[in-house]
Parts: structure tokens; sequence; C-alpha cells
């Protein structure tokens, strides 16, 4: 099961802020996530620690992401309504 923890980079080696479950030698997968980058002004908050991905985007990324979902939004508003069994 996927776990965050915060850790410190430090002397070359990353160093958790806690102890970990793991056996020792135990292979695992990282996602490196800058603290920084999560507060900064994207507003992603905790989505970004429950979805690792987000914090690759870039804050213009996002913007161009709002701008096509409004568009598409805009267009369904607009998008006349059909009524049953009219073509």
């Amino acid at each position: 099961m996927p776990t965050t923890v915060t850790a410190i980079f430090q002397d070359g080696v990353l160093k958790p802020n806690r102890k970990l479950k793991l056996r020792p030698n135990e292979k695992v997968k990282l996602h490196i996530l800058r603290e920084d980058r999560v507060t900064g002004s994207t507003g992603l908050g905790s989505l970004a620690g429950a979805f690792p991905e987000l914090a690759a985007l870039a804050d213009k990324d996002l913007a161009a992401g709002k701008r096509l979902w409004e568009r598409g939004l805009e267009r369904q508003l607009h998008r006349p309504i059909r009524k049953s069994g009219s073509r």
C-alpha cells in the first residue's frame, strides 16, 4: 500500500522523518515531490500528495487545462437542447 513520507536530502541520502516498516534491502519505488512545489501557486495542496503525477505539471500546464475545460463547459451550456424524437 502506498505511503507518503516527508524526508530530508542530506549528504547524498534521503532521510525519512519517521521510521519505515521495510525489510532490510527491500526495494521501493520513489516519487520525489519537492515540498515547495506542493505549496506553490498551483493550489494543488493535498491533491499533489494523493496524485504525485500532478506535481510534475507546471502552472502554465494547469492554466491551459483550465482554459480547455472552461471552453468545453461553455460549449455544453450553449448547445441547443433537442426535444426527444427530433433530429
